[in-house]
């Protein structure tokens, strides 16, 4: 019995001194890293290879701010960088191979690919980051994962705000090397979302890939690009910028309805017109300054603006016929006007019964003559005709005073600018909606 004890024991010390030998320790890293380093002669500045191939993955945390004014995207993230560096290969070195898998170094003291963020807005350095890592695994694979705040362009349309739906770029760029020694490549998921929070202003849709050799200075160099989609959640907007400004546009048509004696007309339209121009401000403020592309909301401003502008005018006009001498004659021109516009707003005209008489007796009067050769006297056509003169008489005598026709400018401006701002508004509302749908 005590010899079996004595034989399992001396097995568990061989096993346990065998874990130890093939452990990591201290003294194999160091031995490799003197191999590697001091011995091989490894030169920082010598790439691993004729093509160096580098694998991309972007790891998005957070989409910070897409600032249209600007046209920029600030993205907080990191890129996952992998490539291969033989002259790191130990996996065959019979001393190291069983004890240490992956050693970590730095980029001042091995060799990685100067890349640069090719559409950064605030730093087109070469990519760097001391604090971070390089890992180095036995087989000579290289993986390093550099972080930070980027701010790139991002060539915004404002043609639907705040119903607009952006697409922004990310594009990393070799320098330095040409496309035959560095080539970069997007890896199997070229983008990883694992730590992904949502923005509260922008909600992410999706995103396509590119990669390309661009030229610059005669040379060739590899470039990928990540293309993301963003939809503005256009709730805010809606509350604080679309609703106030269609409800001011039908306040502005109400002008013609307060009475001319209460005094506050001008001051009411004046005051409508004001608050127009404080939202074409903000509106303003928001989308940039271009003109490759026009937004459909700040056409609208200015179409109720001129409105506005119009609405005052024209109460400044009926104030006036309101306040006009009574005794005076309408001008003929000014009642001519009036007929139009009781025509094109369908109210019932003055004497409108007179001009059906008319037009009944007209008729009468046309069948008459067709027959009057053979059943009227001429005393009798002539009877027929003064008839005719005194309902033409009627209709052209017809007169309004002062106080009706500033009555009927009120009720067919009331109509037409309700009916305009009424179409202008449901086909801002159906762009606007089309434009949200189809991207």
């Amino acid at each position: 019995m005590a010899t079996l004890r004595n034989v399992y024991l001396s097995i568990i010390f061989i096993l346990y001194a065998f874990q130890y030998v093939h452990a990591y320790s201290y003294a194999s890293e160091n031995g490799l890293r003197t191999l590697i380093f001091t011995t091989n002669s490894y030169q920082i500045q010598a790439r691993p290879s004729a093509t160096v191939v580098v694998n991309i993955t972007l790891n998005i945390i957070t989409f910070n701010s897409l600032d249209v004014r600007n046209q920029a995207l600030t993205t907080t993230g990191y890129f996952t960088l992998r490539w291969s560096d033989m002259r790191l290969n130990w996996s065959n070195n019979p001393t190291y191979n069983s004890d240490i898998d992956v050693i970590y170094s730095d980029e001042e003291t091995v060799w990685r690919p100067p890349l640069i963020l090719e559409n950064s807005i605030e730093d087109i350095s070469v990519m760097s980051d001391d604090s971070i890592p390089i890992r180095v695994v036995n087989d000579g694979t290289l993986s390093w994962t550099p972080s930070g705040i980027y701010t790139t362009l991002c060539e915004t349309d404002v043609t639907f705000y705040p119903f607009d739906t952006q697409t922004c770029d990310i594009s990393i760029s070799t320098w330095g090397y040409t496309a035959n020694e560095i080539t970069l490549n997007l890896d199997t998921s070229p983008i990883d979302f694992t730590y992904f929070k949502e923005n509260g202003e922008w909600r992410y849709i999706s995103y396509t890939t590119s990669d390309r050799d661009k030229g610059r200075g005669g040379n060739s160099f590899s470039t990928v690009s990540y293309h993301l989609v963003f939809k503005r959640r256009p709730v805010y907007h809606v509350l604080n910028t679309l609703t106030p400004t269609m409800l001011l546009a039908f306040l502005s048509c109400m002008a013609f309805k307060l009475p001319p004696e209460s005094g506050e007309r001008i001051g009411f339209s004046l005051t409508v017109l004001l608050s127009y121009a404080v939202y074409l401000t903000l509106v303003a403020d928001n989308i940039p300054t271009t003109s490759v592309n026009t937004s459909l909301l700040s056409v609208y401003l200015v179409f109720i603006l001129a409105l506005g502008m119009a609405s005052v005018v024209l109460t400044i006009l009926v104030l006036e016929c309101h306040h006009s001498d009574p005794e005076t004659e309408v001008p003929p021109w000014l009642l001519k006007i009036i007929t139009i516009l009781t025509v094109i707003t369908f109210q019932q005209r003055k004497g409108q019964s007179h001009l059906c008489c008319y037009s009944r007796k007209r008729n009468n009067i046309g069948s008459m003559e067709i027959t009057k050769e053979k059943h009227q006297s001429p005393n009798k056509d002539a009877k027929t005709m003064d008839e005719v003169h005194d309902v033409k008489d009627t209709i052209t005598n017809l007169s309004y005073t002062w106080l009706e026709v500033g009555y009927l400018m009120d009720k067919s401006f009331l109509r037409m600018f309700l009916v305009t701002v009424l179409f202008v508004t449901v086909g801002l509302l159906l762009a606007l909606s089309i434009g949200y749908a189809i991207h």
